[in-house]
């Protein structure tokens, strides 16, 4: 029994370190090798296109769209914008005019720019930036940006849960290098 131990040692070991290193070449692989080396290129440069418009399409139908911006203006602080904006226009016009006029404009303004909830209408918002104007320029950025920056931001966002990823495959490892030990005994 004891001529087994060395056996029962190595064979986990081994695993872990296989299942650690096939876990980190892969992850390697989303990255590297940024030019095409025997036909092996990192996925983020084979297809950072189709990612980086993936992305902005997920980006835009979940988490950032026009319906979404409108919501976000500030109307209270557009309300004062469109109030300097009247005062400084009607401020060339003679005193008794300003005081006729100041009222309607705003009124007319604000009926042209608030729908009745009180949000930015969304035919303005769209004259200004579309849900495909905000998907165009995602894309952009993302395909602007170099490849070692986007490595970067990835590993950053996600360097616990890549951590994880070869954790588990040395355990996976041990478990399956424990079990090559044990079944011939």
């Amino acid at each position: 029994m004891i001529s087994h131990w060395p056996r029962l040692l190595v064979f986990p070991l081994l695993g872990a370190l296989l299942g650690y290193l096939t876990n980190w070449i892969a992850i390697m692989l989303l990255f590297r090798p940024r030019r095409r080396v025997l036909g092996i290129q990192g996925l983020l440069e084979k297809r950072k296109v189709d990612i980086a418009r993936n992305t902005a399409e997920i980006v835009r139908t979940h988490l950032l769209n026009t319906a979404e911006i409108r919501r976000l203006v500030d109307r209270d602080k557009a309300r004062r914008s469109i109030d300097r904006l009247i005062d400084r226009q009607l401020s060339l016009i003679p005193r008794l005019a300003r005081r006729l006029l100041s009222r309607g404009v705003r009124e007319l303004t604000y009926r042209y720019v608030f729908d009745k909830d009180g949000y930015v209408k969304e035919e303005l918002l769209e004259l200004a930036l579309s849900d495909a104007d905000l998907e165009r320029i995602m894309v952009e950025k993302i395909c602007a940006t170099d490849l070692s920056q986007l490595e970067k931001i990835i590993r950053t966002a996600s360097g616990p849960e890549i951590r994880f990823i070869l954790f588990t495959g040395a355990v996976l490892g041990f478990v399956v290098g424990l079990v090559e030990a044990v079944l011939p005994l």
